[in-house]
Formats: structure tokens, sequence, C-alpha cells
């Protein structure tokens, strides 16, 4: 039993990684685009060992896991072969947008994974869908509040995905 424990505890921990470096490096360093490449390299290798080990990943992780991935190499094309003005809006978006990939995520995992949204193997189908409609509630409630809040504010982020991971 506390053999389970610490390998789900340092898969937590695996999973989580590219978030925390990510948040690390940018507070760190000011250097956004430096925190985001790293952050890409870490969400790619965190969902290649998750495939690789066969483990289930938490579903939120996971949906900020390929925000992390994506959002980096579009903005930074945008930025060097796009539209620069268009970079610099959805840059200021960016971390509001998380909870946009997550909800996203969450309506795919809904749709056609036996778990649905809210990751728990075995629950009843009904009970299954109850559950992930209302995870997928909050965080598109999240996304709105997050993308309208003053100056963009991290604080509806961060309360959004507090609830969903809960």
């Amino acid at each position: 039993m506390a053999n389970a424990r610490q390998k789900q505890l340092l898969l937590d921990l695996f999973e989580s990684l590219p978030s925390i470096v990510f948040i690390l490096l940018w507070r760190q360093t000011s250097d956004l685009e430096l925190a985001g490449w790293t952050g890409c390299g870490l969400a790619a290798f965190v969902l290649a060992g998750f495939v690789l080990l066969k483990a289930r990943m938490h579903p939120v992780v996971l949906g900020i896991n390929l925000h992390i991935l994506l959002v980096t190499p579009v903005l930074v094309g945008f930025f060097r072969f796009g539209d620069r003005a268009l970079a610099e809006f959805l840059t200021g978006y960016s971390y509001s947008a998380v909870l946009l990939t997550v909800t996203v995520t969450g309506g795919v995992l809904t749709l056609f994974s036996r778990s649905g949204f809210v990751g728990v193997p075995g629950l009843p189908r009904y009970q299954r869908n109850r559950l992930s409609l209302l995870m997928l509630a909050v965080s598109l409630a999240g996304a709105v509040w997050a993308c309208w809040a003053p100056d963009n504010s991290i604080f509806p982020v961060v309360a959004t995905l507090t609830l969903l991971i809960g």
C-alpha cells in the first residue's frame, strides 16, 4: 500500500513538472520565451513518459500540459513568421487561455474516454457524465472569468484550477 502511494506521489510530481519549472523560470528570469520552451520540452517528455508507462494522467493536468506544449510554438511562430500584433494580443491571454485548453481537453475526454473528464475509472456512466459536465461548466466559467478579469489577473486561473484539481 505504501509503495503504491509513493509511486502515485512520484507520478503526480512528474506530471506537474512542466508547470512547476515554467513558473519558476518565468518568475526568476522574466524570460517568458525561455520558460515557455523549457516547459514545452518538459511537457513533451512528460506526455511521452506517461504513454510509455501506460499511466493515467490527471485530466486537468493533462490539459495544462497540452497547453504548455502548444502555446509556445504557436506564439513564437506568430512572432517570427506571422502577425506580431496578434502574437502580442495572444501572449496577454496565454495563461488565462490554459483554462480554455483544459475545457477542450475535458470535453474530448468526456466524449471519448471511459473515465470522462472526472478521470475516475469505474464510475457509473450517469455519475461520470454528470461530474464531467459539472467540471466542464466550472472550467468554462473560470475561463470566461479569467479573460474578463481586470488586467487579466492570474487569480481566476489559480482559483479555477484549484477547484478542478481539488
